[in-house]
């Protein structure tokens, strides 16, 4: 392979560099003055919407993620913009129908976007002919992806097939996606050989993380075997769980002889910007330093950075954090189980929330959330591997699995929403925005309406009532530490139907609560976790998303731990406890964090304000 041959670089700076080190909270506002300096540089394309940038603009950042993409296109007219699409799930976390699909591809290339970066968390190609022949007619480049991952069923041999069939449906390019920062430089060397070798005339990008120290070298060696554009961030915002630097690569390959067309200067530039955007990060908490450091343990593991740092951190919470090896010795088998998934969003979420719950329920598959039942259905699509069959049985039951591709089940929604919405949705990109995650983007459209007003401070909780004696209780869980609990039917509202609490889980209920219906309990509360107030108002339907010690509610940025919405069906309330419990989990609220499901939560309340 010649060295004087051109490698492109696409910047991630605007999107997956910040999303993995700040969780994606990167206003306009903070890198508008830098758009027309980054368009300069000479970048391949710039990576600057979708993943999860749509989600975090509609539910933290007040910002329409439509008009914030309109306004980087005008800002950046030389640059090819990119985004990153969930195949069939665009950018949600469950399959939608094709209008849906064909609308979402539609508006983001009449919006601005260039490339759409395409991948489905199971490698299912099945799951990605839509959205890529929408692209190709809508004039866009397509760019086929595989989700990276090492099991007995993840050969050269498949992946090679895959790539194949990506190209009979019309891409323009193939990205290797390694989320987890696991691909050595050996396997780049090989994987990168194998795919230039069946597909020649097909650019060839490299996507990779620097969460386990091996982002340069692999790199450098998938240059080597032909890789033809890297993935990189500009350095102040690269390394740790982000993509290497754009200016080190940069430099590296161009002493090995390869030519590199990005501009320095402008480098140098967008370098000085993004330090004092880092500082401030730093200076507020919202960027930890731990985030920008080498985690070797993903190698031992073989399991996304994010993915370890969450299962600790819910075990911890549910003072269960001894069980740590447990787990984690649990999550490879519950990956084999399933016959093989890549760990990526959702996959990731399932597999670890589901090893957590077989620790903790002290037996195997006994304790089962819709999306693993749904998984095991066939609605994701097709596994790797198969799935076990005696684990199907035992989560499925009689339960019929899917035949063919689960969208093909699904009615069209796109007009459906439109005219229900009426009003409200002031675009068709609103209603893509509604359909792609409801309760947030009306939330979204209230806030819009009412010109965005500030939010109100907390105000201060009063002294909390003096706790039960613990001779007045009945015995706590073990495994779960303090947390109240209260067994109720299941019930049905507003369409959503809600699952009863597990017994294991549901075995506590202290006797001072007063059971009732959400309604009876309205008013203003401030409540406070970990030393930290929220205030929140009754009733709470839609607005509160909350589990195992954390809360994300309309009035606050709260980083959730585990996810659950719809916690409108049942409470139970008391001068100093609420409870609620939660219904159908129909959302993940942040990607990088570890679902479990169907738990009652308690959290006690200074006092009604």
């Amino acid at each position: 392979m010649s060295k004087t041959r051109k490698v492109g670089f696409t910047e991630t700076v605007l999107r997956d560099a910040n999303q993995s080190l700040i969780a994606t909270r990167l206003p306009y506002s903070k890198f508008e003055p830098i758009l027309e300096t980054i368009d300069k540089a000479g970048y391949y394309s710039a990576e600057v919407w979708g993943g999860a940038t749509f989600d975090v603009c509609l539910r933290y950042l007040q910002e329409d993620p439509w008009d914030r993409l309109r306004k980087i296109r005008k800002k950046m007219p030389n640059t090819k913009l990119q985004m990153l699409l969930r195949g069939q799930n665009i950018l949600g976390y469950k399959h939608y129908p094709d209008d849906v699909v064909r609308k979402f591809v539609e508006y983001s290339i009449k919006n601005g976007i260039d490339i759409i970066r395409i991948f489905d968390a199971l490698n299912d190609a099945r799951n990605l002919e839509v959205a890529i022949d929408e692209t190709v007619k809508q004039g866009g480049h397509a760019s086929g992806t595989i989700c990276f991952t090492t099991s007995p069923v993840h050969t050269l041999e498949k992946n090679v097939q895959m790539v194949k069939d990506l190209k009979s449906m019309g891409v323009k390019s193939i990205c290797i996606k390694d989320m987890a920062g696991i691909m050595g430089p050996k396997e780049s060397y090989d994987l990168v050989s194998a795919i230039k070798d069946a597909v020649p005339e097909l650019p060839l990008v490299i996507h990779t993380h620097c969460t386990t120290g091996l982002a340069f070298m692999t790199c450098l060696k998938g240059v080597e075997a032909g890789a033809d554009v890297l993935d990189t961030a500009i350095s102040p915002m690269s390394g740790g769980t982000a993509q290497p630097a754009t200016e080190t690569l940069a430099y590296a390959l161009r002493s090995l002889g390869y030519q590199v067309d990005l501009d320095d200067k402008v480098l140098i530039q967008m370098a000085d910007f993004f330090k004092g955007v880092r500082a401030d990060f730093i200076k507020d908490g919202t960027l930890d330093p731990i985030s920008m450091a080498t985690d070797t343990q993903c190698l031992n593991y073989q399991i996304p950075g994010g993915m370890l740092s969450n299962l600790i951190s819910q075990l911890k919470m549910m003072n269960a954090i001894d069980k740590l090896d447990q787990a984690l010795a649990e999550t490879p088998k519950v990956r084999a189980d399933l016959g093989y998934p890549p760990l990526v969003t959702p996959t990731s979420q399932m597999v670890g929330s589901q090893a957590v719950q077989n620790v903790l329920a002290g037996e195997r598959y006994k304790v089962v959330g819709k999306e693993i039942k749904a998984y095991c259905r066939g609605e994701y699509g097709r596994t790797p591997a198969p799935i076990d069959p005696a684990i199907q049985k035992k989560i499925l039951g009689n339960t019929p699995v899917v035949e063919g591709r689960f969208a093909d089940s699904l009615e069209p929604e796109f007009e459906k929403t439109k005219k229900e919405l009426g009003a409200t949705a002031k675009s068709d990109e609103d209603v893509l925005s509604y359909i792609a995650f409801p309760q947030v983007a009306m939330a979204f459209f209230k806030d819009r309406e009412a010109g965005f007003p500030k939010k109100e401070d907390p105000k201060k909780a009063g002294a909390a009532p003096a706790a039960p004696k613990a001779s007045d209780l009945p015995p706590m869980p073990a495994w779960q530490g303090h947390v109240y609990y209260a067994n109720v039917p299941a019930t049905a509202a507003n369409g959503m139907t809600s699952r009863p609490i597990q017994p294991f889980a549901a075995s506590y209920q202290p006797p001072h609560l007063v059971m009732g219906a959400m309604d009876t309990c309205p008013g203003s509360y401030t409540i406070t976790i970990d030393g930290k107030e929220y205030l929140l108002e009754r009733p709470i339907r839609a607005d509160v998303a909350c589990i195992y010690g954390s809360v994300a509610d309309k009035y606050g940025n709260v980083k959730i731990h585990g996810t659950a919405r719809n916690f409108n069906t049942v409470m139970a309330a008391a001068a100093d406890t609420v409870i609620c419990q939660a219904d159908e989990v129909v959302e993940m609220i942040d990607p990088d964090e570890v679902l479990i499901q169907g738990v009652l939560v308690d959290y006690i309340v200074g006092g009604k304000n």
